[in-house]
């Protein structure tokens, strides 16, 4: 075992355990010894102390359940990892307490190796397996599996019934044989007699599990050939000869239809097969350029499966070469994600999690990173963690400011891994105004149901998430408001409840809430027939130069600033080491700016309504695109030009009416007395219209 790389995965895999370094651990680990030395098992337990308390995702349960097939030591600690590694790598119907049980991951009279080849059992076991219990030498096809943890086995050729076998029984023992019409060829005894090299092919083909000699001779004793006895079976079994058909050697890249090269791919799987040739890399790259589009849309899961399990056997060169004529093909791989429906990015969650990991290992070898980011903001929950292990924090929140979209499913995963992924930028995202924009989403395919259901249960329910959306909003308390009221996809008996449980975290907003902004929220959408309308408590009235300045403001962060402070990070990161990076930090704050920024310009520019100086009628009221004089008690007089709330110039008098002054004097008319801020008090003296010069340079 190589020492060093040991002791640098080892730490790797105690401070960040993702899965790329695990896989690698693991794979040391295997050439440690059997068994593992103890010098290497003691240290292994920093792993565990450092993992034991938490929750274990995916690639740590991985990581156990695949040390445990290795020459391990047993012991308690590792013990209850294994029991929270299955519950993080199956799904909830599968932890039940009886399942556990019999797959005896708590049981130390059940060994190490035993219990990952039960679980091996488990993982694959489904209805319609070919079953063999070498207990009982009993054939039949595996049925449901009841809430007390027995399988119903119906007897093979539906004679004899079924009967309920333990669970304990088929983790144990069982061969699990994949359904075909070679299987007949096995358990038959009235057929014509197959040679014993094809009936141990065909097991080895078939089997879902690793099946020993010893096992295979007893399968055949008790199938196809049960009729012969005893020595003439011995002959049988020793004899290399064959007496029947021989088995097929069309590779898989020869498929002529997806079907074909899918049970192909399935037959070679089952054998172990290397990796493809460079000729066999040329077939799958004529096939894939002679598909048509359309059977590559209708028949896009099954495309996506063959693409995934391609990943295994072939390099990163091959890839490309073979998967080359797809980019313009597969509807998983659209040219660019975040513009095309999310209909067409639904076989990322319908796959089975190892081939979805392998699909975003493909993926993540002929794209750039750039490019799963934008598959990370579309892609349902279910398949992001192997998406975005294989892109940067830095990179997901570039392209989010970039784009301004996401779906529920991002959001939720940055909820979900706030303490693995530990990225303080990735949280900002995780605002008001994004959750409620992604749940105001409606219409969305059945993938991405889930998702949005607990968005939303967290954003009502959860006094954690809640704190964040706070947290978030620092002290922009009419922001978080309006974005309230604009929550249409919430009843107003819920925005009751979340306007209380926000309130009692934030008496900043509390105080907003109690101050009518919190009856608005609740009569929002009411007789309201544009929901697309942007919320807010009124309209910003401003000047048409202003309107434009902060348009242009706006196009050159998107347009100018944006892309330029990437290429600073992309630059900056190439320096590495992050800890000592200043224009690393500097481009990440510049770049946190820019997001802030943008998101308020945005929120501004949905609000504003630009005016027309000229078209304002000035009479004896004191109204936007006015001029106004105010005298004082003692005498002193000022003028302002009131105007819009982005017009203000305190040296040129220039008076926005959203200031506290402008407020005050607002639809005031003259001769009013008027108290304005700091308590002195004045009377509105005159109002005029504002100069043509004034005039000109505001309606630009």
């Amino acid at each position: 075992m190589d020492s060093a790389a040991f002791e640098d995965l080892l730490v790797s895999a105690t401070t960040s355990p993702d899965k790329k370094t695990l896989e690698k651990l693991l794979a040391v680990l295997a050439t440690a010894g059997n068994p593992i030395p103890a010098s290497v098992i003691e240290e292994l337990n920093l792993l565990w102390e450092a993992w034991g308390s938490e929750e274990l995702d995916d690639a740590q349960g991985a990581f156990c359940i695949g040390l445990a097939a290795l020459p391990m030591t047993d012991g308690p600690v590792f013990r209850k990892l294994l029991a929270q590694s299955v519950k993080a790598i199956l799904p909830n119907y599968l932890s039940r307490p009886p399942i556990m049980k019999a797959l005896g991951v708590r049981d130390e009279t059940v060994a190490l190796n035993d219990f990952a080849a039960r679980l091996q059992r488990l993982r694959v076991l489904k209805n319609g397996l070919i079953v063999f219990l070498p207990s009982s030498s009993r054939w039949g096809i595996a049925g449901s599996l009841d809430s007390i943890g027995s399988l119903a086995v119906n007897t093979w050729g539906g004679s004899g019934g079924s009967a309920a076998i333990p669970l304990d029984i088929v983790l144990r023992e069982a061969v699990l044989l994949t359904p075909g019409p070679e299987l007949i060829k096995l358990i038959d005894g009235t057929r014509s007699l197959i040679s014993a090299a094809d009936f141990r092919s065909i097991v080895k083909r078939k089997a879902l599990v690793p099946v020993s000699d010893d096992t295979a001779k007893q399968m055949a004793q008790n199938g196809c050939a049960k009729n012969l006895d005893r020595a003439a079976f011995e002959k049988y079994w020793t004899s290399s000869a064959a007496t029947g058909s021989s088995s097929s050697t069309r590779r898989s890249c020869d498929g002529r239809s997806l079907k074909e090269i899918d049970l192909l791919l399935s037959s070679e799987e089952k054998e172990n097969a290397g990796g493809f040739s460079a000729e066999e890399a040329a077939g799958f790259q004529r096939f894939f350029s002679n598909l048509k589009p359309d059977t590559a849309i209708r028949e896009a899961k099954l495309l996506a499966s063959i693409v995934a399990r391609l990943y295994p056997r072939s390099t990163a060169e091959q890839l490309k070469e073979m998967l080359s004529p797809l980019l313009a093909k597969a509807p998983f791989w659209p040219a660019r994600p975040t513009a095309v429906e999310l209909a067409r990015m639904s076989v990322w969650g319908e796959l089975p999690a190892k081939e979805l990991e392998q699909l975003a290992q493909v993926t993540a070898a002929i794209f750039p990173e750039e490019y799963l980011a934008e598959c990370a903001m579309r892609v349902p929950l279910k398949s992001l963690n192997a998406i975005c292990a294989n892109v940067s924090d830095e990179t997901l929140y570039d392209l989010f400011i970039e784009q301004k979209f996401c779906t529920a499913d991002f959001l939720l995963w940055i909820w979900k891994n706030r303490k693995k992924r530990d990225s303080a930028e990735l949280l900002q995202l995780l605002n008001v105004d994004n959750v409620s924009r992604a749940l105001s989403q409606d219409n969305l395919p059945k993938a991405w149901g889930t998702a949005m259901r607990e968005l939303r249960t967290l954003l009502i329910n959860n006094a954690d998430f809640q704190q964040q959306l706070i947290h978030a909003a620092a002290e922009d308390v009419m922001m978080f408001a309006a974005a309230l009221q604009g929550a249409l996809f919430l009843s107003s008996g819920e925005r009751q409840s979340l306007m209380v449980k926000l309130a009692r975290i934030s008496p900043l907003l509390r105080d907003h809430l109690e101050n009518g902004a919190g009856q608005r929220i609740l009569k929002a959408g009411i007789g309201k027939v544009d929901t697309d309308a942007p919320a807010g408590d009124e309209p910003n009235y401003t000047s048409l130069k202003s309107h434009k300045r902060l348009m242009k403001e706006l196009d050159d962060i998107i347009n100018v600033h944006i892309p330029e402070n990437r290429e600073a990070l992309k630059v900056a990161r190439a320096h590495g080491d992050f800890r000592e990076n200043s224009e690393f930090d500097a481009a990440k704050e510049r770049r946190n700016f820019l997001g802030r920024r943008r998101t308020e310009l945005e929120r501004e520019l949905s609000r504003i309504q630009p005016l027309n100086m000229r078209t304002i009628r000035v009479d004896d009221t004191a109204v936007i695109g006015s001029e106004i004089e105010l005298r004082y008690e003692d005498g002193e007089v000022e003028v302002y030009q009131l105007l819009g709330a982005w017009d203000g110039d305190p040296e040129r008098k220039f008076l926005a009416y959203r200031t506290r002054l402008g407020q005050a004097v607002l639809n005031r008319k003259t001769g009013d007395e008027i108290e304005v801020p700091g308590g002195r008090k004045c009377v509105l003296a005159a109002v005029r219209p504002l100069s043509e010069a004034i005039i000109a340079e505001l309606d630009v």
